[in-house]
C-alpha cells in the first residue's frame, strides 16, 4: 500500500531517515504543485505519495540545460 502524508508529516519522515537533510517543506510543496510528484487534494491541503517523494529525490530528473543569451529562442 502507498504511503501516503501530508507535507509536514512527509518532512518529518524524512528527518526520521535522515536528521541532517537539506530539504525543507517549501521544497516537498513545490514539488508537488508543480506535479513532479503525485498528491490528492483534500480541501486546501495536499495528500503526497512520500515513496514517489523518496524516488524522486534519489532519482532527481535531469536539469536542463540554460538557454544562451542574445539569441531568438524557439517557441515550442
Amino acid at each position: 500500500m502507498t504511503r501516503m502524508r501530508f507535507p509536514s508529516e512527509a518532512l518529518a519522515e524524512l528527518k526520521k531517515i535522515d536528521p541532517e537533510t537539506p530539504v525543507t517543506l517549501n521544497f516537498i510543496r513545490t514539488l508537488a504543485r508543480s506535479g513532479k510528484i503525485p498528491f490528492v487534494p483534500i480541501g486546501k491541503r495536499r495528500l503526497l505519495n512520500f515513496d514517489a517523494l523518496l524516488e524522486y529525490l534519489q532519482n532527481p530528473p535531469a536539469e536542463r540545460e540554460p538557454e544562451e543569451y542574445g539569441q531568438i529562442r524557439r517557441i515550442r
